[in-house]
């Protein structure tokens, strides 16, 4: 559950119709890619271009296309109503219920998509013309929805069928899985694309972020047990201050157009982790906050004729208090975990930066001070040849750091103490090492 946000999404009509377009531009580039795979192969997650916007399409052919494309697809009189439907309703659509809408209107996306595909012959066209109006129910979803809410406990009714068309999708998805079973690449997109892409869609709101994980002791058995690869790893002692704890960190601090990566200690903040079953709720269409700011109001916030959203214009009436605002969301779900791991009794540090997403696994590997170190602890069971090692290294850095001295501790169980503590063995000094 660490990392865990509960997304919800809120907005006016071009919010969702922009986020109607976003999923369709997805789903074509996956399905024009799959004509690539063979039979055996999948479409991945990484394979859904999140970042993707019309304007960045390569040709102009391939730009008019999915305009007629989303033209198409909007004129649909089923899926003009069941935006007014989603529209109409005021409540947060959480995960759950994004799934059962995108279900519900992938059927017709997909249609449209190998329509276009077959006018630009990409694939053979259909001798048979789709008769959708059969198809859609005559139904006015708005007017539906507006007599629905009239009703008393609307919301909670509402709710219980949503969570019913979620069981229900979920379940069809299990025997799609199973009738596809031999087809992985029509399982990656009849199938399981929906829930892709919402998976894959929360990494615009923020940069990935890196941790490093502490306690604020060691004296744990079933920390060492997991931890410490059944008390034969060893633990690593840091001078701190406990008021405010922090760990000095070689890292990347900036870049130079002459030197490229620029390297220096930085002051991490060791953060305490909160063990609660609160979980952290984010509005998804107010924090897309890894995309340009031009992108972010042509593709998100503005129709075709340049109409801004409401929530433009509430979000960035003033950009600063926005900013705050999504910053200060961003690392509460990485300090939270379930009561089920308070026994750690942890801290952490949290690396991020939004210019850098340290994908390379070098620019990870941060190296502390020396002189931070405070001790070593082994564990019950270190073996005799990794103790020695450890001691020889040791050794050698006081050498070269000038260090007066260092202690090593091992964990002890005592009878008294009805537990485990960590019991000194012995102490580095300039003697023993001469």
């Amino acid at each position: 559950m660490e990392g865990k946000r509960r997304y919800f999404w809120k907005g006016d009509k071009i919010l969702w119709e922009n986020f109607f377009k976003h999923y369709i531009l997805c789903l074509e580039h996956v399905i024009f890619l799959s004509r690539l795979l063979h039979e055996d192969e999948t479409i991945k997650s990484s394979d859904i271009p999140i970042y993707k916007s019309e304007d960045m399409l390569p040709t102009e052919i391939y730009k008019e296309r999915i305009k007629e494309l989303n033209k198409n697809f909007f004129s649909d009189r089923f899926i003009q109503e069941y935006i007014n439907f989603i529209v109409s309703n005021p409540n947060k659509k959480y995960s759950e219920e994004m799934y059962v809408h995108l279900k519900t209107i992938t059927g017709r996306a997909l249609d449209y998509i190998f329509e276009s595909h077959a006018e630009a012959g990409f694939i053979p066209k259909n001798k048979e013309s789709i008769n959708r109006e059969e198809k859609t129910p005559d139904l006015d979803l708005t007017n539906v929805w507006s007599q629905f809410n009239e009703q008393p406990e609307s919301e909670v009714i509402y709710t219980e069928i949503m969570d019913f068309l979620h069981t229900y999708f979920k379940e069809k998805d299990s025997e799609s899985l199973y009738i596809y079973k031999d087809y992985p690449k029509l399982q990656s997109i009849f199938v399981e694309f929906p829930q892709m892409y919402l998976d894959k869609i929360v990494d615009l709101l923020y940069p990935k972020v890196y941790i490093a994980c502490f306690m604020d002791n060691c004296s744990n058995s079933s920390v060492w047990g997991t931890y410490g690869n059944n008390h034969t790893g060893v633990c690593l002692k840091f001078k701190t201050d406990l008021e405010k704890p922090k760990l000095s960190l070689k890292t990347i601090v900036g870049y130079s157009s002459k030197s490229g990566k620029n390297v220096d200690f930085k002051d991490f903040t060791l953060k305490p982790i909160k063990y609660s079953y609160d979980y952290d709720e984010l509005d998804f269409l107010k924090n897309i906050g890894k995309l340009p700011f031009k992108q972010l109001k042509e593709q998100w916030y503005s129709d075709d004729e340049g109409n801004l959203s409401q929530s433009y214009i509430d979000l960035f009436s003033n950009e600063d208090v926005w900013r705050s605002q999504y910053w200060g969301n961003f690392e509460y779900p990485y300090l939270l975990k379930t009561p089920d791991w308070s026994h750690e009794k942890e801290y952490r540090i949290m690396h991020s930066n939004s210019l850098n997403d340290f994908i390379d696994y070098k620019d990870r590997l941060l190296e502390y001070k020396f002189e931070d170190l405070e001790s070593i602890i082994f564990g019950m069971k270190t073996p005799v040849e990794a103790r020695t090692k450890i001691i020889e290294i040791i050794n050698k850095k006081c050498d070269e750091n000038n260090r007066e001295s260092f202690d090593f501790y091992e964990m002890e169980f005592s009878t008294i103490k009805k537990g485990f503590y960590p019991r000194k063995i012995l102490t580095i000094n300039k003697e023993l090492s001469r």
